[in-house]
């Protein structure tokens, strides 16, 4: 009789694997010339900030969203926070503590190309032609889904 199946490592990459930057994106950012650009908000999208970090990744990783589907992510290596970019009009939803909301008349820091800097890396890069923005909503219910390994701080 074959032996039983052990279940292996974990191979599909989770968002909270993400939370402290890799070294080949440390490179990057030292070799990159374009790095980042103000864009304003409110106009095609709304931008969720979420600290901490550790928060907003734990939150993304129960809504499984994978992570290069093209779903706009930013990470704040530098303040330890999160940017997920929502539908405009709707960021009022996650309203929350620990979360700020940036809509029209506000702007954001954005990596300019691909690899940008510590205080704004792409995660998740926008999908080419129709980036994939988070529900609003849905976020709203992850980030309100307790996080065990944070309340242990």
């Amino acid at each position: 009789m074959p032996a039983p199946l052990l279940p292996g490592p974990r191979t599909t990459p989770r968002w909270s694997d993400l939370i402290t930057p890799d070294a080949l994106s440390r490179e990057r950012w030292a070799s990159c010339t374009r790095r980042t650009e103000l864009v304003a908000c409110g106009t095609e999208w709304d931008a969720v900030v979420i600290a901490p970090l550790e928060r907003g990744l734990a939150a993304l990783d129960r809504l499984e969203l994978p992570l290069k589907a093209g779903h706009p992510v930013i990470a704040d290596y530098v303040r330890l926070q999160l940017i997920v970019l929502v539908p405009a009009g709707t960021g009022h939803h996650c309203d929350l503590p620990g979360i700020r909301v940036l809509r029209g008349g506000t702007w954001l820091l954005i990596p300019s190309g691909t690899h940008g800097t510590a205080a704004a890396t792409w995660l998740s890069p926008p999908a080419p032609h129709a980036p994939r923005l988070v529900d609003a909503c849905r976020l709203r219910t992850a980030l309100l889904h307790p996080d065990p390994s944070l309340a242990a701080r």
